[in-house]
């Protein structure tokens, strides 16, 4: 069966280099099963910003995929924000193109896109999994970004034949825009790097990992580690803290650095790992942590530490952030800790740190049990938000 092709562009780095990748992947694994033929556009860094497009296709574990260089300097960020020549040079490669999907597009390329797929024929979808802030940064970033993010989020976005949203926020904001589908970041459990361990019997440590980068607003790790030295009392535990050195983590914390040494026993900084490593370093542990703030760009997308985590085996510390709450249920798959109130993340650490083997164990079974975010699952509801999009046709 042969629906024709569909194009799938963004800032996603294939085929596996960051979370936006995975989730393209997946996305894309669910429009094969209706017989469309995927094609993504990505960002490559290696490349040079001269590089031709005809010498970057590539096809990888059966992706089909164009690179693009990624830009340095403000002449080739301007093209990259403006430009789509790129796009046009690969969508006219194939003569079937039924849909282009968008995923988190720069606003003016967006535009041009969405001109050309109209004048073509061609359905124009956005996948939107985040609600970008400015916060931190220099006016001109602010000046430029913010806009480019008004404009795609609050005008373009709502002239499209359709959205992927990745969160309820999403979902409701766009409620009365036309047809939409929420889908969470999703995993294929058939791939070698999500075979689950087996829970291990014996082991008296608790074992807590954070896989990541914080930087500087993003994961509050330091509230984690100021309520863990605050438990003096406690040591039979090992704090892996995975993507990150020691000395990066304090460049950002550096009022921190007497908590470290004093914590020297417990916290292990393992640096920047392949993605498998990582996915390992979690497979092992006993708990992961994730600890955000409530702000709307949390709200609005949705953490992939937590959708490996479960689907490693292993339940999440976390906040009450965004779509969380619909996917941890305490004891069972996770807890819940709240950054503004050390009191009551302490009782919950402290419980955590205490718990024994058996307990642990139970928990990470009832993660093992679960694939809620196996990519087959969402297939049905893909299905019919498709059948909407491409029924204006008829």
């Amino acid at each position: 069966m042969d629906n024709g092709t569909i194009l799938y562009i963004g800032g996603f780095e294939l085929p596996d280099k960051n979370a936006a990748a995975h989730r393209v992947v997946n996305n894309g694994k669910i429009l094969k099963e209706f017989g469309y033929h995927v094609v993504f556009i990505d960002i490559d860094r290696s490349l040079e910003y001269t590089s031709k497009t005809s010498c970057d296709r590539k096809e990888i574990n059966g992706v089909e995929y164009w690179s693009r260089p990624y830009p340095k300097t403000y002449k080739q960020w301007s093209q990259y924000l403006f430009n789509i020549d790129f796009f046009i040079e690969v969508i006219c490669k194939y003569s079937d193109i039924k849909a282009v999907i968008c995923y988190n597009y720069q606003a003016i390329a967006l535009m041009k896109i969405k001109k050309y797929c109209n004048k073509n024929n061609i359905k124009i979808l956005a996948d939107c999994t985040e609600w970008y802030s400015t916060k931190g940064n220099n006016i001109i970033f602010k000046l430029v970004k913010g806009f480019d993010s008004f404009l795609r989020m609050r005008v373009i976005h709502k002239q499209l034949d359709g959205l992927i949203v990745i969160s309820h926020y999403l979902e409701n904001y766009y409620a009365k825009q036309g047809y939409i589908v929420r889908i969470p970041p999703l995993v294929d459990l058939s791939e070698d790097i999500w075979e689950r361990e087996t829970p291990q019997s014996g082991v008296t440590k608790v074992r807590l990992v954070y896989a990541g980068n914080p930087g500087k607003n993003k994961d509050n790790l330091n509230c984690v580690i100021e309520t863990l030295y605050q438990l003096k009392d406690l040591s039979d535990y090992i704090f892996y803290i995975v993507g990150i050195t020691k000395e990066e983590y304090l460049k950002d914390n550096p009022k921190q650095l007497y908590i470290i040494n004093k914590l020297n026993a417990n916290i292990e900084f393992k640096g920047k790992v392949s993605h498998t490593e990582s996915l390992n370093y979690i497979k092992n542990a006993d708990f992961s942590v994730l600890v955000r703030a409530n702000t709307r760009v949390t709200k609005a997308g949705f953490p992939t530490k937590l959708v490996e985590s479960i689907t490693c085996g292993t339940p999440v510390i976390t906040t009450k952030t965004g779509d969380i709450e619909e996917y941890i249920a305490e004891d069972r798959t996770g807890a819940f800790i709240d950054m503004h109130d050390r009191r009551y993340s302490g009782i919950v650490l402290r419980k955590i740190l205490l718990m024994n083997n058996d307990d642990r164990n139970r928990m990470k079974n009832f993660c093992l049990e679960s694939n809620g975010f196996y990519y087959k699952n969402y297939i049905d509801l893909t299905k019919v938000f498709l059948d909407k999009v491409f029924a204006e046709n008829i």
